[in-house]
């Protein structure tokens, strides 16, 4: 096969130098940057070195390789030479327009396992929401929940730990178990198979609690469980996504745990006055996924990670469908990995220097910079790397917003908020059903509205559903804080808190609550991917944990009205931080390796054209109602780029050293 001259931009800036400082705002992928002569020779040397013969032919690693360098001419060329066959070009045109419906079956055997446990999360968080109504009375502490003046004493305090030391045990613990349980468990299955165990036993643990020492205890361990899912699957589910889908695969985590706080609020319904079946019904779905867990194919990028290349091929052979398509998201996945550990390996001078260049990496070399022993090294490298730097900031507001949006006062302390102004009720006792269902009826509409982003997650994006998500959450928290000041325990009363907590909800799910996990767990390089995502994962429980610690004795303190405006409060801040620091593109199709380059950008210069030209923007069409222009794009694509009669080839770039 004859190379192609194709041009590209004049400034050819060495990808490693893009991915921490990506002054010209330039979005693509390593083998856009790199002649396509020393591609083909790179491809070549590698196919031999790592003995792909009995899985993929170097010809079609070749043309998988010219197809993730630019599809838009390697389609052209091929078409006209009629070298690109029929069912490749069905192929091809398939995945335009496919649908999660219409994907491979094994895409779909690990969304089913994954929105399994992300059902069994929702249940695990939600199953001690009803419980809470009967569970302190049944170990004798008095919490005095219905003077509005009344602290409840130590009681009180006994009974928010209990209900906080899940998310505390989920943060320090649970979420950090993610890198080291898929490096010496092999595997994301496998990290998903003990953190459901953790869950199962738990389960089964807290039913035979006698005491709230006890209940506290096994809670702990439900914690661990519970953060380590949170850390893995949405890492899994982003890792075999195809790059078009990726946004609407990923919102099952989201749907999922919103289902299953719905089935907790119905299994409370069912059985108000027995906490022990409410608390140990998880056990189910923690079942049900140690059996599935393993049917599906573990992810193709943590096995190239782990440079298990045929099976990475085979299983991406799997998921994609056609030979050529898994070539070339095979071929990109370990050319941006490669640019990703030599980055990280490398002073910034030795990346100028390197100008474009795949490095052939050592392979002892190799492991060293990515096993288990570099676990704190890798943590450092979050926060001092510039790229990596950018992609933790971001995931800690977009985890912190979802907190300071005050949804898990209702998520975690429905009953309690709720059975707040209920005289009449002797603590132990079957609780008024009425609070109960209005938190099935928040866990329905919760699961509905979460559906939503399905369709507007890959097309409007990330940053656009969650900032809208927040700034409409405001008004109908509000409105949901003074309808407790309506004639208490008035039909009126129940009346108007459950039509604004309905909007409230609405509001906050196809956003706020779809998009803070499925964010972060796509935009940190590859090489670091577990340990942020484990760290995001920690900010969100920590935030949980906090709220339900404290929003006992806040309630008493400041009352729910109060209490629902400080967060209301809270939400406008976190609008006002996601605006101004949180990257998104006008593009939300894109790999996950051409992502990279988006945290390239500085985030001074986001926040620039945040103040400077998107602000300026808005106050000439919202407020003074002029038909003006949108400012041009912050990011640049290399394809949508003005073509100049440079070669790409003409830096002299090469593959290997």
């Amino acid at each position: 096969m004859k190379p192609r001259q194709d041009r590209s931009s004049t400034t050819q800036l060495p990808f490693q130098q893009l991915l921490n400082h990506n002054d010209t705002r330039v979005i693509g992928n390593p083998l856009r940057r790199v002649a396509e002569e020393h591609v083909v020779e790179w491809i070549k040397a590698f196919h031999k070195e790592n003995n792909l013969d009995s899985v993929v032919d170097v010809a079609t690693l070749i043309r998988g390789a010219l197809l993730a360098r630019q599809e838009e001419i390697f389609r052209t060329h091929e078409t006209a030479d009629g070298t690109l066959t029929e069912v490749e070009k069905a192929a091809l045109n398939k995945e335009k327009a496919t649908t999660i419906w219409t994907e491979t079956r094994e895409l779909k055997i690990i969304l089913l396992n994954c929105s399994l446990g992300s059902v069994l999360q929702g249940m695990t968080q939600g199953a001690i929401v009803g419980a809470n109504l009967t569970w302190p009375g049944a170990f004798g502490l008095d919490l005095e929940q219905h003077g509005p003046t009344h602290t409840g004493g130590k009681d009180i305090w006994k009974f928010s730990a209990t209900n906080a030391i899940v998310y505390f045990a989920a943060s320090t613990v649970g979420a950090f178990l993610c890198d080291p349980l898929t490096e010496i468990l092999t595997g994301r299955r496998a990290a998903i198979f003990v953190a459901a165990l953790f869950t199962f036993v738990a389960s089964i643990g807290e039913a035979f609690a006698d005491d709230w020492r006890a209940l506290l205890a096994w809670r702990f361990f439900l914690g661990i469980g519970m953060g380590a899912k949170s850390s893995v699957i949405p890492i899994y589910e982003s890792e075999v996504s195809p790059a078009r889908l990726r946004g609407q695969v990923l919102t099952s985590w989201q749907t999922g745990t919103a289902l299953g706080i719905a089935i907790s609020g119905a299994i409370a319904l069912i059985v108000p006055g027995s906490w022990k079946y409410q608390l140990s019904s998880s056990l189910i779905p923690a079942f049900a996924l140690l059996l599935l867990v393993f049917v599906g194919s573990e992810s193709p990028r943590w096995l190239i990670k782990k440079q298990r290349y045929d099976e990475a091929y085979i299983v991406l052979t799997r998921l994609r469908g056609n030979p050529l398509l898994a070539a070339r998201d095979f071929v990109l996945i370990v050319a941006q990995l490669q640019v990703e550990t030599t980055l990280f390996m490398r002073t910034n001078q030795d990346i100028i220097q390197m100008e474009n260049r795949i490095p052939h990496l050592d392979p002892q070399v190799y492991r060293q910079q990515t096993g288990l022993s570099g676990y704190a090294r890798r943590i450092t490298q979050l926060f001092v790397i510039p790229r990596a730097r950018r992609a933790t900031l971001a995931s800690f507001l977009v985890m912190t917003a979802q907190q300071m949006s005050g949804i898990n006062v209702f998520a975690f302390l429905a009953s309690t908020l709720f059975e707040s102004n209920d005289k009449d009720r002797t603590p132990g006792t079957s609780p008024d059903k009425a609070s109960l269902w209005l938190y099935f009826v928040f866990g329905v509409v919760n699961f509905l509205s979460s559906i939503i982003a399905y369709f507007f997650i890959d097309t409007k994006g990330r940053r656009w559903l969650l900032m809208l998500s927040l700034a409409l959450m405001f008004p109908f928290l509000i409105g949901t804080a003074f309808s407790f000041q309506a004639t208490a325990d008035s039909p009126q009363q129940k009346g108007l808190i459950a039509t604004f907590l309905i909007l409230y909800t609405m509001a906050y799910s196809p956003g706020a609550g779809v998009v803070p996990f499925l964010y972060s767990s796509e935009i940190f390089p590859q090489i670091l991917r577990e340990v942020g995502m484990a760290w995001a994962s920690a900010v969100s429980w920590m935030g949980a944990g906090i709220l339900d610690l404290c929003v006992p004795a806040l309630i008493k303190k400041l009352n729910p009205t109060r209490l629902l405006c400080l967060f209301a409060g809270t939400d406008a801040l976190a609008l006002c931080l996601v605006w101004l620091f949180v990257p998104g593109t006008d593009r939300q199709k894109a790999t996950m390796e051409e992502m990279n380059y988006v945290f390239g950008v500085a985030t001074h210069r986001h926040m620039n054209y945040q103040t400077r030209e998107v602000a300026p923007w808005c106050y000439q069409h919202y407020i003074l109602l002029r038909k003006v222009g949108y400012p041009d794009p912050l990011y640049q694509w290399d394809w949508e780029r003005e073509d100049t009669d440079t070669d790409s080839g003409s830096s002299g770039s090469t593959l290997s050293e």
